[in-house]
């Protein structure tokens, strides 16, 4: 039986009991007695039930989950992710995106709730500004239907489609949480469909010649501190994000400790990657011993590279504009600090690394997303594209039929010495470099009997013999 007393000096009454454990429980009741009587006998009720067991623990879980505000939830949540070593900034941005798309389900414009309008204030203080918006708002609210309306109003807001779906994997994550948690009986969202980011592209990115990587990196040394970066720390940071393809908040992460100069590479702790994995990076030598002397010059414990917070494509904006290279191409594409990790892969691409190591050292989980990063310019593919064979069927151009093969070796053993001269001169005249390294390779082989090119020389010799 249930007790219901006030102790001495105490405004409301306490109320004493027995769980179905057999342990005895202390639960605050109100300053009324007949309602902490009230409140007494149904903790008994629900007692009797649960040795009964009628009642799942689950289910009251759920319930007592329901009558939390769904803003205790989300800080619950934003601990969880900062317990599983995501980063605070990570963490933080997850909880705000659930807290503005609630807002704006419960009625408020995508604009009242913008991320860059709220942070003109303190953190604390829209975070708190937020939290009054929705404190009435509790968890049955994130339906499947609502959820949808709500990233839709993002949407004919003018968002980005890749900004509503960074909303929709915030708020799917969460429920994905407290379903696990067993604050929810089930996972709500799991029909909540995404949109196809790629019909509303509107920060492409290009990359530039590797003559404009060097400009650009000769003028950030040469150039006075900005935003807290001295020149000498941008133009190796620079030179550091395309020599691994290490993301900003990768660099921003390391520390003196990082690099090991024996075998020079440097070490990405695992909080900071985006796969949770730790990573190691080899650096060539030239960069390693201009890293080595700046990197001295750092007090142990302390960041490398101080980059501003969220800022890497305005304090790269200022080292292209007084390099002469623009931000924003003609046909709209971008040239941003990420841009950097881009010109990795094209550059590898261009020396002739294979496709696989490309995708090894961009660490990433297929080739179809090492070919999006890899972005050669247009004035390249066409270079590429003069440099092919013409194949324009002519009788007056034999050369072709004779590079290609498709005579089948007759027109050179039937050759006469006069005929063959004049190919070779046809060909000298259009330019091609094929029968040159043709004959270098016919000279010094450098596989003996492997080298059709060698044959078919012989068989001119023999002809023309």
């Amino acid at each position: 039986m249930a007790s219901v007393f006030k102790a001495k000096g105490a405004s409301k009454y306490t109320i004493l009991y027995t769980d179905e454990n057999d342990r005895r429980r202390k639960k605050v009741g109100t300053t009324d007695k007949a309602v902490s009587q009230r409140i007494a006998n149904d903790l008994e009720n629900k007692v009797a039930l649960r040795r009964q067991g009628l009642i799942a623990p689950s289910a009251e879980r759920v319930a007592e989950s329901e009558r939390t505000p769904l803003v205790g939830h989300v800080v619950d949540w934003h601990a969880d992710l900062c317990h599983r070593g995501c980063t605070p900034k990570h963490a933080a941005l997850s909880a705000d995106r659930v807290r503005r798309l609630v807002a704006v389900m419960c009625g408020a414009s995508p604009d009242d709730v913008d991320a860059k309008r709220m942070t003109r204030a303190s953190c604390e203080e829209a975070r708190s500004q937020m939290s009054r918006l929705i404190g009435h708002v509790r968890l049955s609210i994130l339906s499947s239907d609502k959820v949808q309306a709500g990233l839709a109003a993002f949407r004919d807001s003018g968002r980005s489609l890749e900004t509503c779906n960074h909303y929709r994997r915030a708020v799917r994550g969460f429920t994905r949480w407290a379903w696990k948690t067993g604050r929810l009986h089930e996972n709500p969202l799991i029909g909540v469909s995404g949109f196809n980011a790629k019909e509303d592209r509107r920060h492409d990115r290009r990359t530039v010649s590797l003559e404009e990587l060097q400009h650009l990196v000769a003028i950030a040394e040469g150039g006075p501190k900005f935003m807290g970066m001295p020149g000498q720390a941008r133009a190796l940071c620079y030179r550091l994000a395309v020599a691994t393809g290490l993301r900003y908040s990768e660099l921003a992460s390391i520390l003196p400790g990082s690099f090991d100069w024996q075998a020079p590479s440097v070490t990405v702790a695992a909080a900071y990657t985006k796969n949770g994995d730790p990573a190691v990076f080899p650096i060539p030598d030239e960069l390693a011993r201009d890293l080595a002397a700046y990197v001295a010059t750092v007090k142990p414990g302390t960041r490398v590279f101080p980059l501003p917070a969220q800022k890497g494509a305005k304090m790269l904006r200022r080292d292209l504009e007084a390099a002469g290279i623009p931000y924003r191409d003609g046909s709209g594409l971008v040239f941003d600090f990420h841009s950097l990790r881009c010109e990795l892969a094209t550059l590898a691409d261009a020396v002739g690394v294979t496709p696989r190591v490309v995708q090894k050292m961009m660490r990433h989980s297929t080739l179809e997303l090492t070919g999006r990063y890899t972005r050669p310019r247009a004035v390249d593919i066409e270079a590429a594209a003069d440099k092919l064979p013409s194949l324009k069927s002519d009788g007056a151009r034999p050369e072709i039929a004779l590079l290609t093969g498709t005579d089948s070796g007759q027109g050179l053993r039937n050759a006469t010495p006069d005929a063959t001269t004049e190919i070779l001169d046809i060909c000298k005249s259009n330019g091609s470099n094929i029968l040159s390294s043709l004959e270098s390779r016919t000279s010094n082989p450098k596989v003996a009997g492997s080298n059709p090119a060698g044959r078919a020389s012989v068989r001119i010799a023999e002809s023309s013999s």
